[in-house]
């Protein structure tokens, strides 16, 4: 695919600055900005999310017998709630 684009001076020296510190030609530069901002914007599911909680520690950081999904109410102090 073709893209013909308009840069304003700000922006063309950035773009020139990368490709000069990457050592990249202008459609990889283009591709990596893009699949950047698709990994930021796009919700993670499944495997994606998992591997995303075990990375940040979010799997394993809590104590139980991992059925909270089925007794979470047995747990849970819920007192202070509606």
């Amino acid at each position: 695919m073709q893209i013909n684009t308009e840069l304003d001076s700000r922006h063309y020296e950035k773009l020139r600055q990368l490709q000069r510190t990457m050592g990249k030609d202008l459609p990889t530069l283009l591709a990596f900005a893009i699949d950047d901002l698709y990994a930021r914007h796009t919700v993670a599911t499944g495997h994606e999310a998992l591997a995303i909680f075990r990375q940040n520690g979010f799997i394993g950081c809590l104590r139980g017998d991992g059925q909270l999904s089925q007794n979470y109410k047995k747990e849970l102090n819920l007192n202070d709630k509606l």
